[in-house]
């Protein structure tokens, strides 16, 4: 499966960058988000796959607590080998064709709770998602099975530097014909805020959930500013280091605070 349709570095980086002024507004709001992101890469099957993903995304927010829901629309050019709409890792069949194939992705819920820094001496942010299986399981959409990742981010603030560090483990369903076991993320990196903007840059590991794939390896860097009172608008991109991340990826996304 692919790294998630809402590309995981981004939430975590962002969330982990935006810890601190998040909590300190007890208040609730709700945020919308969409965008696009393109990735390329052949991922240790010698045949290029190019996958591009337009999310949306709602995220409630009260007090320390957040609630998300992230539906993807995917389209996938490439080997058939290659299973959108999971988050870390993919399955490789040696023998699967060359195919392009588009539709909804499956439907992600997640939440988090965030214990801010003057209570522990620094941010710990505890979540964990659920990925229902709405995809497509005939279009290699997704896998029809019901996925499970927790995580840990701890963050501590040092003037306008914000180093992070995260830590999840991601319980996959086995489809059909396939086994998959359960593997670890990592991340860790540095956000700079500047003015309003922020900065951001980190490496990001994936185990995969399956022995007939790599690991992924990548650097990870944006920048979110907010153009607007309400609006907020974000540009990344990743280099993959391994031959189980896609060899490039570019990405923007707008939200909206209602």
């Amino acid at each position: 499966m692919m790294k998630g349709v809402f590309h995981l570095a981004i939430a975590g980086t962002i969330f982990a960058a935006s810890a601190t002024s998040a909590l300190a507004d007890e208040g609730s709001s709700l945020t919308a988000t969409t965008g696009i992101d393109y990735s390329s890469g052949d991922y240790g099957t010698g045949v290029d796959t190019n996958i591009l993903v337009v999310p949306m995304s709602l995220r409630y927010k009260t007090g320390n607590i957040r609630l998300t829901a992230t539906l993807p629309w995917l389209r996938i050019n490439g080997s058939s080998a290659i299973v959108g709409g999971g988050s870390g890792g993919i399955i490789i069949d040696p023998n699967a064709p060359r195919s392009t194939r588009s539709g909804l992705g499956d439907l992600t819920i997640g939440a988090a709770y965030m214990i801010p820094e003057e209570q522990l001496g620094f941010n710990l942010d505890l979540s964990a998602r659920v990925k229902v299986p709405t995809a497509s399981r005939s279009k290699a959409l997704g896998t029809g099975k019901v996925d499970v990742t927790t995580s840990a981010e701890i963050s501590k603030t040092f003037g306008a530097l914000t180093p992070f560090v995260n830590v999840g483990y991601r319980m996959p369903g086995d489809p059909d014909g396939f086994e998959l076991h359960n593997a670890w993320t990592a991340s860790g990196g540095m956000s700079v805020a500047a003015g309003k903007s922020v900065i951001i840059a980190s490496y990001d590991y994936r185990e995969s959930t399956s022995g007939l794939a790599r690991d992924s390896h990548e650097l990870f860097g944006a920048f979110s500013t907010p153009f607007a009172r309400k609006l907020t608008f974000t540009l990344y991109g990743t280099a993959g280091l391994s031959e189980g991340a896609p060899d490039y990826g570019v990405g923007s996304m707008v939200s909206i605070k209602f």
